[in-house]
């Protein structure tokens, strides 16, 4: 366990535009976000402040023109394996980043994560809440929906959203059922907060 105190992980499931937490958000200490995440546009719903970039360090990630002082990256053990000699070159490749401006998670630790959670592809936002709980005395997380109940970002637009939910289901390569059963246990044996019972027990 680090020194650090509190963070606060924003998912990219649509269920963040059903609350207007923005400002809630910026006042945390440590503020984290996911992937392809949007903040300008959609600020009254989820906040403006990032502290910390998520990244899967996938071809779909798009690269930022200001990027976040801490970006931990997430390599699933089959591309890691593949591509071991070359993930610096890949992810400069993919994502314009340079070695200097992340943290690259070790295999060994994406082992644990996958053996944790029985799982060979566990996705980047899973794999962000088991960092953070390693990593910060509290965790708080919003707009989880594991594909199951929204299959879209909240970021998407109205023909994207379509797509996603008539056409292609977004996480067919992860076990997001599962990843949902093992995060729900957390917050129910009280090692993960939920941000909404975080602000209503202030």
């Amino acid at each position: 366990m680090t020194e650090n105190q509190e963070i606060l992980i924003i998912g990219n499931g649509s269920s963040v535009l059903d609350f207007n937490y923005g400002e809630i958000i910026d006042r945390f200490q440590n503020v984290a976000r996911i992937n392809n995440y949007e903040a300008e546009s959609f600020k009254e719903n989820v906040g403006q402040k990032t502290d910390i970039w998520f990244h899967g360090a996938n071809k779909k990630v798009r690269p930022r023109n200001v990027v976040p002082n801490k970006v931990i990256v997430f390599v699933p053990s089959s591309v890691y394996e593949k591509f071991y000699d070359l993930m610096e070159v890949r992810i400069k490749e993919r994502q314009d980043l340079d070695k200097s401006q992340y943290d690259l998670v070790p295999l060994e630790k994406i082992y644990e994560y996958e053996k944790l959670i029985q799982s060979d592809r566990v996705t980047t936002g899973t794999s962000s809440i088991l960092w953070a709980l390693e990593n910060y005395k509290s965790v708080v997380i919003h707009g989880f929906d594991f594909f199951i109940d929204s299959r879209e970002h909240y970021f998407d637009s109205k023909f994207k959203k379509w797509i996603y939910n008539n056409l292609y289901t977004l996480g067919k390569k992860h076990n997001t059922q599962i990843e949902m059963d093992y995060i729900h246990h957390q917050i129910k044996i009280g090692r993960i907060k939920l941000l909404k019972n975080h602000i209503s027990s202030q």
